[in-house]
């Protein structure tokens, strides 16, 4: 067993096939990684949801209307946005070419990208964060632990916080100078941080510094808030079991699907409960908000639609004879969702009632989470597959465990456009000024853009 799998909560995604003979869900197996190594998750059955109070600082958030889509020139958090609806104002010119590839050897990516200013940040299972050049893939500077990294990091667009969050698989969460990599601070839970930091920018013109916030989710079960600037701990909310998710705000409230089998909503300024929503099973995929109802899928294979506002149940799309798993994250794009499964497909279904508009069969396991892009236009390339594309029409793109990359027209699902990158695919696609950005299990990442 090679070095990048010394930890078993960096590894755990790996350690799946020699955990699925017994019954435990997925919930249970992680649970179990952590008995077997240094992360220990203490049971917290009758803890109350409560935040615990650290800071008194006054808590502001932007007044502004939730943003529902990445700018085009940034992908600065795992699901792109607040809203978490995995979708980006950039325009991908297609066909796809692969601008640059680079392979990095005794190692592995499950996080995905994240991407500003021209620059890529990408922790590996192996302990080193990256900071890489968009436009080539040459390093701009790394950072080395003894932990590796799983998560998504989260960016601050922010000039005034010109920093990268990153949480480790034995629970630290470090904020690094993006230009220099230099540590700003550091802040250490008791669990795996699995699921990317949130940054809540400050209020444009806002006097109030600690307006500018992160929330990152631990398998401690906990949900911390942190001043931007300095990592001082405002609040933090525990539940009863872990948390692996990247937390999704919207309309002032904070959005968690967790292995407890609830949906948590989560005062944003205050960190007190709002709502609990039982959804009967665990879940680590990230909600993605959008028209006032937050969609994700569970573990059981039941895909859920609850109403934020009154956090009542919309609709949910019951499983199967033979269920599979969502652990990929949804994305949004003209009233559809577009989910990843287990059971080797993608699909989408009406946002207004969960009737499936389309399923498109993949090589392997999704994972990881769809993105949505406008397109340009479309023409031949060798090697590739390239399919009619309309002018600025969208396009879903994701990967699958058997290591291709798919586009297909968020519309009806035609194949847009397909490549074969070996490897296997469980991190999400990054997409920011043109380009497209993956990490595969094989230790390499992948960078494609239009034709110059």
């Amino acid at each position: 067993m090679d070095g990048r799998l010394q930890s078993a909560a960096a590894c755990s995604a790996r350690l799946y096939p020699a955990l699925r003979g017994g019954p435990m869900t997925y919930c249970q197996r992680m649970r179990a990684l952590s008995w077997l190594g240094a992360c220990l998750v203490v049971p917290l059955a009758g803890v109350a949801a409560e935040p615990q109070r650290i800071a008194s600082q006054a808590s502001k958030l932007p007044d502004e209307a939730t943003l529902d889509e990445a700018p085009a020139d940034a992908w600065p958090l795992f699901r792109g946005c607040l809203a978490g609806t995995g979708r980006s104002a950039t325009t991908l010119a297609m066909p796809l070419r692969e601008r640059w590839h680079r392979a990095f050897e005794k190692t592995a990516f499950e996080a995905g990208a994240v991407i500003a200013d021209g620059t890529i940040y990408i922790g590996d299972l192996d302990g080193t964060f990256h900071a890489l050049a968009l436009e080539t893939g040459t390093t701009r500077w790394t950072f080395r632990t003894e932990s590796g990294f799983s998560s998504s990091a989260a960016i601050s667009i922010d000039p005034a916080h010109p920093l990268v969050v990153v949480g480790d698989s034995e629970g630290m969460v470090r904020a690094f100078e993006r230009g220099t990599g230099a540590v700003r601070w550091e802040y250490e839970t008791n669990g795996e941080i699995s699921g990317g930091p949130t940054i809540i920018e400050a209020e444009k013109d806002g006097p109030d510094p600690a307006a500018a916030r992160v929330l990152v989710g631990s398998q401690d079960a906990s949900l911390s808030c942190l001043a931007l600037a300095d990592g001082t701990l405002l609040w933090k909310h525990v539940i009863s079991d872990q948390i692996r998710c990247a937390p999704t705000v919207a309309n002032g409230k904070v959005f968690l699907a967790g292995c407890d089998g609830l949906l948590h909503v989560i005062d944003a300024r205050t960190g007190k409960s709002k709502a609990d929503v039982r959804i009967d099973g665990p879940t680590g995929t990230t909600p993605a908000a959008a028209d006032a109802r937050v969609y994700f899928g569970s573990e059981g294979g039941v895909f859920w639609a609850i109403d934020f506002d009154t956090a009542a149940v919309a609709w949910k799309v019951a499983p199967a004879a033979n269920p599979q798993a969502y652990r990929s994250s949804a994305a949004i794009a003209d009233g559809l969702t577009i989910v990843g499964s287990r059971g080797k497909a993608i699909e989408a279904l009406q946002l207004t009632d969960g009737v499936r508009k389309w399923r498109v069969p993949m090589r392997g396991r999704v994972d990881g989470s769809p993105v949505v892009v406008r397109v340009a236009h479309a023409g031949d390339t060798a090697g590739t597959h390239v399919a009619a594309i309309g002018p600025h029409s969208l396009i879903a793109i994701v990967g699958d465990s058997a290591g291709r990359i798919v586009a297909v027209h968020a519309s009806d699902g035609t194949l847009a456009w397909d490549f074969d990158a070996g490897g296997g695919f469980t991190g999400s696609p990054a997409v920011a000024a043109g380009h497209l950005v993956m990490a595969s299990d094989d230790g390499t990442l992948w960078c494609f853009g239009g034709t110059k």
